[in-house]
């Protein structure tokens, strides 16, 4: 029997019968779309994959190569030291860093980094794979706003190396590559102090010397484990964590501190004593003194404004380097700069010149830079060293500010007449100091012939016959005048000023021997300018620094290697000037106040010339010790004259000053007579050996003992003082006794020692009677050729022949009886009686 065709339909499907994944259409739906999304999404992420490995790929292999140059840190603080290597100052560009090496970095410093900031560091290959990726997964979830750091210390040091500080895929792809490469080249702890010396605490101030300077005023090797893990707090973000800046950060710093100290114990760099110690100690954060405070506001002194310049000029011209480049090889390259300053010296002219007592303040002047000004510089004879400065009367505000001292030109006055003058015509045996010149009013403007050029300023009165010494201790203008014009000439003058560094080839006219210069002169030039005196007759220049070293001690400037010094005058003219100018102080111009004294009483030695300029404008006063040159100038910065109650305040502030710098030295002596010097007893009137009544003159003894430069010494005798016959009843209109005639009462005759001028004084107005006071010797001089008015022929009386006390003046023993016409014949020369 067939099956049936429904059976058979059954039996033929029951082998091909599969069964059914999903159980419903929607679940196979659902299937299909999520394959087709796979297929796309695989599809997409190779293509993504691709494009990012070739991104990737593209990053890496533009990424520049951290060099050896970049590793150097350039951007480093220079110290300017004193002359026995005190810190003084710090120099800072943008930057207040300082570098340590590797052995000066405590090793708590070094961990508290490492615990707080990358605790696999020491494992790491530079790149932290586990915080890489934990960074990379949040800034997709974040949409690049991820606070998750992944940067490993390297991959840091690499962003402050690069100074890349851009928020790209790009940027952290490239700083993990070169931070693999970087520490294939470079150990652990290479890196890390590296790291440690570029790290910021704010403030500009970079690594953790500066930072321990900062915050504690310590070096870093003296922090304690608490310091340590303060300061590696402060740099993920200063302006929240510097613990100086209020006491919110203070709190954060503190919180911070402790997180650190934490992380070391838990990862064993610590004890757990340490730690506890170190949460307990209470840090005690530097302030700064207000003068500390100035220098961090980089107001700098006279003298560091003042070595800063001349370090830059030194720098261009050895180096060849431009203004620019010489300014960031100071400010950035961690130079040593060692000074001539004396810090002693310097604190006490700070002090003066910033004591109000000093300086006569108007009250009515609201502008300070109205006001009196001064300026002084001291310098060591010995070496040409400056030892101090300062630039102006009161507090300095700004760097760089004018500084007086250095950078002013003014008119010098009389303190230029022994450098322009005095010192050159003696060292060409010119004038000696017992040289006499006649100081009469003289007339040297040839634009004004009658009126008298120049004028005695400072004394204000004519001396007569006058040695080349009182003419220095009294500051003659006319003596001056007169050496440098006839005996001098102005083109020597020129040469002798060009041997103590002041070069003027266009400005030999009279008014130059007085200090009127066309172009001024300063405290610094002046000091430099007198140092000779001291030293022998040896200029040295003036310098600031003795050497320059960078940041590894390489010398790149000694200064005192290329110091330059000439023979300015012989010692024989150091000498005498010196000789000459301490009377300047001891009876002179500077008598009282150019004295100086130790702390026992007793007086060194000093010497010096004043100087006044036209109408009180200026005063200076330039004077040395055997230890120490200062010269110091007072004025206003807009010329004036000053009022007479100013007049001394130059020489006040040197006196203050000097015997502040000299109250701890011993008495010293200058350098005593060079061979080649002699000494002779000279008039004083005539410069010449003394004659038989140089010491019966009016005016006392006029017999003085000088030295000589062997050679110049006179050897011809006294011709000035002579001997006359005068009546005494007889005047002319100045006052003086009148020349015995033939006919005067020898009850009124009398022998007087009288003065009579080598070269006649013609006055322009003989009838000015105001010659007797005007010049001082003018009552001491033989009224030459003028006669008794008052006895004559008609007035004459013949006394008896045994009379004979009762002869006219100059008569023989027989002329008291011949007639007066006899006698005028036996008296051709109509009398006078003069023994020279």
């Amino acid at each position: 029997m067939k099956p049936s065709k429904k059976a058979a339909k059954g039996n033929e499907e029951q082998p091909k019968k599969k069964k059914k994944k999903f159980s419903s259409p929607y679940a196979q739906f659902t299937f299909a779309v999520v394959k087709t999304v796979l297929v796309i999404l695989i599809s997409l992420g190779c293509v993504f994959a691709g494009i990012l490995g070739g991104a990737v790929f593209g990053y890496v292999k533009n990424a520049p190569p951290i060099t050896p140059d970049q590793l150097d840190i350039t951007k480093l603080t220079s110290f300017i030291y004193d002359k026995d290597e005190n810190e003084i100052a710090q120099i800072k560009g943008s930057e207040n860093r300082v570098l340590v090496e590797h052995s000066e970095i405590p090793d708590n410093m070094r961990n508290a980094f490492i615990a707080i900031e990358d605790a696999r560091f020491r494992t790491h290959n530079g790149m932290d794979i586990k915080r890489f990726i934990g960074a990379a997964v949040e800034y997709i979830i974040t949409f690049g706003n991820a606070s998750y750091g992944g940067s490993t210390i390297t991959q840091q040091l690499v962003k402050n190396i690069t100074g890349n500080e851009e928020s790209t895929i790009k940027r952290k792809v490239q700083e993990a590559w070169q931070a693999i490469a970087l520490e294939k080249v470079l150990s652990k702890d290479q890196i890390l102090d590296n790291y440690m010396n570029r790290i910021t605490t704010g403030s500009g101030v970079y690594g953790v010397q500066a930072a321990a300077k900062k915050f504690f005023n310590k070096d870093v090797q003296d922090l304690s484990l608490a310091e340590c893990a303060c300061i590696a707090g402060v740099t993920k973000s200063p302006g929240l964590f510097d613990p100086t800046l209020g006491e919110k950060n203070l709190e954060r710093n503190k919180v911070r501190q402790e997180i650190i100290l934490s992380e070391m114990l838990k990862q064993n760099y610590i004890s757990q004593n340490e730690y506890e110690e170190a949460v307990a100690e209470q840090l005690k954060f530097y302030q700064p003194v207000e003068e500390e405070t100035k220098v961090s506001k980089n107001v700098q002194s006279y003298f560091v404004d003042y070595v800063l310049t001349q370090v830059k000029k030194d720098l261009m011209k050895k180096y060849n380097l431009s203004s620019d480049a010489a300014s960031i090889k100071i400010y950035n390259s961690g130079l040593k700069i060692y000074t001539t300053q004396d810090s002693n010296i310097q604190k006490i002219m700070t002090e003066e010149f910033t004591n109000i007592k000093n300086f006569p303040v108007n009250e009515k002047i609201s502008n300070p830079t109205m006001q009196a000004q001064g300026a002084m510089i001291v310098i060591d004879p010995a070496n040409g060293q400056i030892r101090g400065m300062y630039g102006q009367y009161g507090n300095k505000e700004v760097s760089f500010a004018l500084n007086r001292a250095t950078d002013m030109q003014r008119q010098a006055g009389s303190s230029f007449k022994p450098i322009a003058v005095y010192a050159p015509a003696i060292d060409m045996g010119l004038i000696t100091p017992g040289t006499v010149v006649d100081d009469v009013p003289v007339y040297m403007d040839n634009t004004k012939p009658t009126t008298p050029y120049p004028t005695n300023a400072e004394s204000g009165t004519y001396q007569g016959l006058i040695t080349i010494r009182k003419a220095i201790t009294k500051s003659q203008n006319v003596v001056a005048a007169q050496v440098f014009r006839d005996y001098l000439k102005p083109e020597n003058s020129i040469k002798y000023l060009k041997k103590v560094n002041i070069d003027r080839p266009n400005e030999g006219y009279i008014s130059m021997a007085l200090g009127g210069l066309k172009d001024g002169v300063n405290p610094l030039i002046m000091a430099a300018a007198f140092v000779p005196f001291v030293n022998q007759g040896m200029y040295i220049e003036p310098i600031s620094y003795t050497k320059v070293t960078d940041d590894k001690g390489n010398v790149l400037l000694d200064r005192k290697q290329e110091q330059k010094s000439n023979v300015a005058y012989k010692e024989t003219t150091a000498f005498l000037m010196t000789s000459m100018m301490r009377d300047v102080v001891t009876g002179g111009t500077a008598s009282g106040y150019g004295t100086v004294k130790n702390k026992s009483g007793k007086v060194i030695p000093t010497a010096g010339k004043t100087g006044t300029t036209e109408d009180y404008k200026d005063k200076w006063f330039v004077g040395y010790s055997p230890y120490y040159v200062g010269a110091t100038w007072y004025g206003y910065n807009t010329p004036k004259s000053l009022k007479k109650a100013e007049w001394s305040e130059a020489l006040l502030l040197w006196n203050k000053v000097m015997n502040r710098i000299h109250t701890n030295l011993e008495v010293k002596e200058f350098n005593p007579a060079p061979e080649g010097i002699v000494s002779k007893a000279i008039c004083i009137d005539s410069g010449k050996l003394p004659g038989p009544y140089c010491s019966s003159d009016p005016r006392g003894n006029r017999i003085k003992t000088e030295y000589f430069a062997k050679g110049t010494e006179p050897t011809d005798i006294c011709d000035v003082h002579i001997l006359a016959k005068v009546d005494k009843s007889s005047k002319d209109i100045y006052g003086r006794p009148l020349l015995a005639g033939p006919y005067c009462p020898p009850n009124l005759v009398e022998e007087r020692v009288f003065i009579k001028r080598p070269v006649p004084y013609l006055p322009k107005d003989p009838s000015n009677k105001s010659l007797s006071t005007q010049i001082l010797d003018w009552m001491y001089e033989i009224s030459q050729g003028e006669y008794c008015t008052i006895h004559n022929a008609s007035t004459w009386q013949p006394s008896t022949p045994s009379n004979t006390n009762n002869k006219p003046s100059g008569s023989t023993g027989n002329q008291g009886t011949l007639p007066p016409e006899q006698i005028s014949e036996e008296l051709p020369d109509g009398g006078m009686d003069v023994i020279p």
